[in-house]
């Protein structure tokens, strides 16, 4: 009997394959990604902005050569005629009355005849600065760059209802929405 005892006993089992490390792959990683953005960074990144700066700059200084190079001309005068709108106000668009825009603001432009202009057809300016303005809604106002894309409507609109390139450039004295 001792025999089968020893028969029956199991034999030795071989050692479990052991297991793989799975702290290989992170520490790898965590060592290996700040060496490749830092590379990345110092040899792609930084010499293309540079190239790409140093491009606009050298066009601009190209642009600005032929410009000065031009005979005193129309274009390059700058808007010396103004004339005043005071105390613009509108009811905002989407507010059911409840918000207003109050605006000052002055018209520029090179032309003599800007004042004879404006006095001629201020009625029909106001009407389309009223209908530029109460368009706007709030939203559209507080959107960043909001203040610009109004001088830009006015601009269009004004030069659209004199038939002809009058106005040239507009600045706000007064902004406000209540």
């Amino acid at each position: 009997m001792p025999k089968e005892d020893e028969e029956e006993a199991p034999a030795p089992a071989a050692p479990a394959p052991k297991a793989p490390n799975v702290w290989l792959p992170v520490i790898v990683v965590i060592v290996l990604m700040p060496a490749i953005s830092f590379a990345m960074t110092q040899f792609v990144l930084i010499p293309h902005i540079q190239g790409t700066i140093g491009a606009k700059q050298a066009a601009g200084e190209d642009a600005k050569g032929t410009d000065s190079s031009k005979a005193d001309g129309n274009k390059d005068a700058k808007p010396t005629y103004s004339y005043q709108f005071d105390d613009v106000v509108v009811n905002l668009s989407g507010t059911m009355g409840t918000k207003y825009l109050k605006a000052s603001f002055a018209l520029f432009s090179s032309n003599p005849d800007l004042q004879k202009i404006v006095t001629d057809n201020k009625s029909h300016l106001l009407d389309v600065a009223l209908n530029v303005l109460s368009s706007k809604s709030m939203a559209d106002l507080e959107a960043p760059g909001s203040k610009n894309l109004v001088r830009n409507d006015l601009i269009s609109n004004f030069n659209q209802a004199l038939n002809s390139e009058v106005v040239e450039q507009i600045y706000f004295s007064e902004f406000v929405v209540q």
